[in-house]
């Protein structure tokens, strides 16, 4: 699966419980509620469990600013964005709990409801998690296991937890973005933008330097590139595109044997003689006996390479290596920022469907790259499945979305409990665990 943003990058990735506001018992009379955004009742304990996660925005910020992860004293005394930082994260703690109330409204307004699956899995992992060590920062804090099974319910926790606010989100960039959704696209169109942002590759990468780095010979150069050139008749000889994918798996098992071969040579000094293992399946007939048959996956090896911008989306994928775009600006590139620049505009641009080719992709290395139909693989099985599909939509309405849940929470003002802001300031909380290790 590509993994594109699995949700917008802001303050609606996470989550607040508005209406489920049970108080702690270390909360005192006059501080239970936070705040009321929108004619939702934020608890202290809720306030103190998103304060400590912008205490936590506020180090990365640091942290990314001057290269180390800085100390709770360090924090304190710091600015960011030229505000003081007890102010930032307060104002950030607030931007959280805004944020998902406004998301609250629209799920209500738009008559959503989640799913009986959904909610038992919310409440099956929260329940999980609540006496797990990471809990413990929020409990030392004032947050009953009550008030925080609530907050882990709805914000989620871990990669690939999803909390109550979460899947509401979710549901309303569904029915906005989605394939019957008024801002959406249909799934025809959103199948050509994956055609024309993604390709399907698969490639030999021939390195022209040894296991130190230095650069061969000009001989064994010139060796490696006829190499290269017989791989390349070899994949063109066949007739099915099919077939030219199965020749390019035996092309880079080739080229690893000879890989291994030669540094078995240098390091025994010695001729190495290498052997090719096949992988086989047995299968039994009726007569008992035994065949034995090659079994290839042809899409083994298979990258997706994505559309070269001034702008990318990060994305990993699980069982097939996704190449992404980089960001900087042509004028401010690095020598590999080039190489890589002009290899996707090659791939898109130049790169023939279904047939092998050489590409040098800098002074150092040599591909033989084919390009195979994307469309071939938009199947439910494979690279057209509901997970594919809505993470495209995201990467395609990405911006639009944040820019729509701002618009709905720049239209909420927080009514604050001053009381509660000055007990639960930052630095009164106990931060201790948020101290980097030495």
């Amino acid at each position: 699966m590509i993994k594109f943003n699995k949700f917008v990058a802001s303050a609606a990735a996470f989550a607040l419980m508005a209406a489920s506001v049970g108080c702690t018992p270390t909360i005192g009379s006059g501080t239970e509620m936070a705040m009321n955004a929108d004619g939702y009742d934020v608890s202290s304990g809720m306030f103190i469990f998103y304060t400590i996660k912008a205490y936590e925005d506020a180090a990365n910020i640091l942290q990314t600013k001057n290269g180390t992860a800085p100390t709770v004293k360090e924090v304190k005394n710091a600015h960011i964005d030229n505000v003081e930082s007890k102010e930032w994260i307060q104002n950030k703690a607030t931007e959280y709990c805004v944020t998902i109330a406004a998301i609250e409204n629209e799920f209500k307004k738009i008559g959503g409801q989640l799913s009986s699956e959904e909610l038992t899995e919310i409440d099956q992992l929260a329940e999980s998690m609540v006496d797990s060590e990471q809990s413990n920062i929020y409990t030392e804090n004032g947050v009953g296991k009550d008030s925080l099974k609530e907050v882990i319910s709805a914000t989620g926790s871990g990669s690939n937890y999803y909390g109550e606010y979460e899947y509401m989100q979710k549901y309303i960039f569904d029915y906005y973005y989605g394939f019957d959704g008024e801002k959406g696209c249909s799934e025809e169109e959103l199948k050509d933008y994956f055609d024309e942002n993604f390709a399907r590759v698969k490639y030999i990468s021939i390195s022209m330097t040894d296991e130190n780095g230095e650069a061969l010979s000009d001989d064994e150069k010139k060796k490696l590139r006829r190499k290269a050139e017989e791989y390349v008749k070899e994949v063109n000889s066949e007739s099915d595109p099919m077939d030219k994918m199965y020749k390019m798996n035996d092309c880079i098992e080739d080229y690893d044997e000879y890989v291994a071969s030669q540094t078995t040579t240098a390091a025994e000094g010695e001729e190495t003689t290498t052997t090719t293992t096949t992988t086989t399946t047995t299968t039994t007939t009726d007569s008992d006996e035994t065949q034995t048959t090659t079994t290839t996956d042809p899409y083994e090896n298979e990258r997706l390479v994505q559309r070269y911008t001034t702008t990318t989306a990060d994305e990993d994928d699980d069982s097939t290596d996704s190449e992404t775009t980089t960001t900087a600006e042509e004028e401010e590139e690095t020598d590999a920022e080039k190489a890589d620049r002009e290899y996707k505009q090659f791939v898109f641009d130049e790169l023939e469907m279904n047939k092998a080719t050489l590409y040098d992709y800098d002074e150092n290395t040599l591909y033989v790259i084919i390009r195979g139909d994307l469309r071939d693989r938009m199947t439910e099985d494979d690279y057209w499945s509901e997970d594919y599909i809505y993470n495209l939509q995201l990467l395609k309405y990405n911006d639009d979305f944040t820019d729509y849940l701002e618009k709905l929470s720049d239209s909420i003002v927080p009514e604050k409990n001053n009381s509660s802001f000055r007990r639960y300031e930052p630095f009164k909380l106990n931060l201790s665990s948020l101290e980097p290790e030495d």
